[in-house]
């Protein structure tokens, strides 16, 4: 059975604020292709990943090095011949030498103080100092602990409830927006161009729906912050209609000259219930934070201390004669499971500054099982410790490879360098696959870039093989690839035009020469190709690109001309397009 890629979801070109450089190196946007499929064939994962591609959760993207500021190159590491480095050594020892966290046993007088202050249902000083706010907190009132939690008498802040609620006004909404609207917003004349614009705002607005971590994301850094809730809309709706308006050879404004386009959204929002504002640098839709929502955020912020003080004088101590405390490492097919989201909340709190992770988003990140196969696909790696859990690693296995998804850990740990006995530990596992599936080769990493200290480290991995993004082959990391690549970087900085320049300079900035035939495209008749292979399902029902109604059909075309190029000719063959 082929992979089914949404039709509707497929995006030659997003735009985003890069979450590498924060938009510090040039005035370029992180730019990517993507597109949403619920269940990818492994094997086509792998083709995918040999053309660029990665996924996050159930959507597939791949970065567009000429046109982002950041430059991504696809990394693998050949596991069979991985070399440990002296830094790679000192991190095993350590690991050696690891040990449960326990508290500090000279100050128990005082521990036992703040923990019978706590249970007196008292909001302490101390747990003023942790959230700093100028709510009043006279009518707070924290009862019995039942099992291992407390409780209050109002209801507990679920961040995913309020999003919800703001994504039913804001999406039932905007669907009131009319085709009259559209086209005079756009300057849309023809009939034909009318109606396949406002179906695919349609669409969208469907899209959302279905992927809700898409629309609105919590960012609470602080208690008392006006705006807790931001939603990427505005740019996102404007990203997919000039998809098509490009498609159609139609002319558009860039979103921030488009004020048209803003004030239709604003307008549509006004006297809904609740007040928002739209960030001048990303136009983000912002919604300011009602009061009785600060009220609930604070307690949920109080539970979490209350409960981490209690598991902290409640914890064992451990014992003098055990000396060495090895980590063992359980397989879990990916899934929600409550310790590793204790892990990762706690994780992005300390590491990303997040307050809120809601548990959707979590989900969609790492829990969806988005390949399609039992014994392969997304699992878990959970690293224990005296049974706690420290450390998740989320990976792919794959025919040929393994490839990293994530890795998160408990902060307590952080001095044990767990990211990098991660790393080790997935490349161990490949080594020792070998010997009874000799294919299982690699290990995917992700994308390299260069001048990223966030993404540098992957090349101290050796040896290591870079992705061409025009030739599609593998290459060695060496030091002359690494000074290509830094002029290239800093080229493309300069000027986004590669072909141009190279016709200047006489120069070819490829890392590699000789393009491999499923991407090279000099002796193919695209359209023919498209006519002849291209699998289109709607309603059970499959068909060809020629038998859609005409007005549709030049648009669809060169929707899957850009796509051919960027996935090649064997998944264009195997995949199924279906339309919503």
């Amino acid at each position: 059975m082929s992979s089914v890629i949404q039709l509707n979801s497929i995006s030659i070109k997003n735009e985003t604020n890069c979450g590498y450089c924060n938009g510090g190196k040039s005035n370029k946007l992180w730019v990517t292709s993507g597109f949403y499929c619920y269940k990818m064939k492994v094997d086509e994962y792998q083709q995918l990943m040999d053309r660029g591609w990665r996924r996050c959760g159930v959507y597939y993207y791949r970065p567009a090095l000429a046109q982002s500021c950041c430059q991504a190159y696809a990394l693998r590491v050949v596991a069979s011949k991985f070399q440990l480095r002296l830094t790679h050594e000192k991190v095993l020892k350590r690991i050696m030498r690891i040990k449960p966290v326990v508290l500090d046993n000279n100050n128990l007088p005082l521990q036992q103080e703040q923990k019978d202050q706590i249970q007196n249902n008292a909001i302490t000083d101390l747990i003023k100092q942790q959230i700093q706010t100028d709510l009043d907190l006279s009518d707070l009132i924290i009862l019995p602990k039942v099992g291992q939690q407390y409780t209050f008498k109002s209801i507990q802040y679920k961040e995913e409830d309020h999003i919800k609620y703001f994504k039913y006004i804001i999406i039932n909404t905007l669907q009131k927006i009319t085709k009259q609207q559209l086209n005079q917003t756009f300057a849309i004349e023809k009939e034909e161009y009318s109606n396949l614009l406002y179906q695919n705002f349609i669409n969208s607005i469907s899209e959302l729906q279905i992927y809700e971590i898409l629309l609105i994301k919590g960012y609470l850094n602080k208690v008392e912050s006006d705006w807790v809730f931001g939603c990427n809309l505005i740019p996102y709706f404007y990203s997919k209609i000039t998809t098509i308006l490009k498609n159609l050879n139609l002319t558009f404004l860039k979103l921030e000259e488009n004020n048209k386009y803003i004030e239709l959204i604003q307008n549509q929002l006004l006297n809904l219930g609740f007040d928002f504002k739209i960030s001048e640098q990303d136009h983000q839709l912002l919604i300011k934070t009602p009061q009785t929502l600060k009220e609930k955020i604070l307690k949920s912020n109080v539970l979490y201390y209350l409960q981490k003080f209690d598991l902290q004088f409640n914890q064992p101590q451990e014992t003098q004669t055990k000396k060495h405390h090895e980590i063992q490492i359980k397989w879990v097919k990916a899934q929600f499971q409550d310790d590793s989201f204790e892990v990762y909340k706690k994780y992005q709190k300390s590491v990303h500054d997040k307050e809120r992770v809601s548990k959707m988003s979590y989900i969609n990140f790492v829990c969806v099982d988005a390949l399609d196969s039992q014994e392969l696909g997304c699992w878990h790696m959970k690293y224990y410790l005296e049974n706690q859990l420290i450390a998740v690693g989320v990976v792919d296995l794959l025919p040929q490879s393994v490839s990293s998804v994530y890795f998160f850990y408990d902060p307590d740990y952080k001095k044990y360098s767990l990211g990098v006995y991660g790393v080790l530990s997935e490349i161990k596992y490949i080594q020792k696959k070998q010997i009874t599936s000799p294919q299982l080769q690699y290990y995917y990493m992700g994308f390299y870039i260069m001048d990223s200290k966030k993404m540098a480290y992957k090349a101290e991995y050796t040896p290591c093989e870079l992705l061409c993004p025009r030739t599609y082959r593998w290459v060695s990391l060496t030091k002359e690839i690494k000074e290509k690549i830094e002029k290239i970087t800093v080229y493309v900085q300069d000027v986004g035009l590669v072909d141009q320049r190279e016709q200047e300079n006489g120069q070819n900035m490829n890392i590699d020469r000789c393009t491999i035939d499923d991407m090279s495209f000099l002796d193919v008749d695209i359209e023919n190709f498209i006519q002849q292979n291209v699998k289109i399902s709607q309603t059970g029902k499959q068909f060809t690109i020629s038998q859609l109604k005409k007005n549709y059909q030049q648009y669809f075309m060169n929707l899957f001309k850009d796509f051919l190029k960027k996935i090649g000719k064997e998944l264009m063959k195997e995949f199924l397009f279906a339309i919503n």
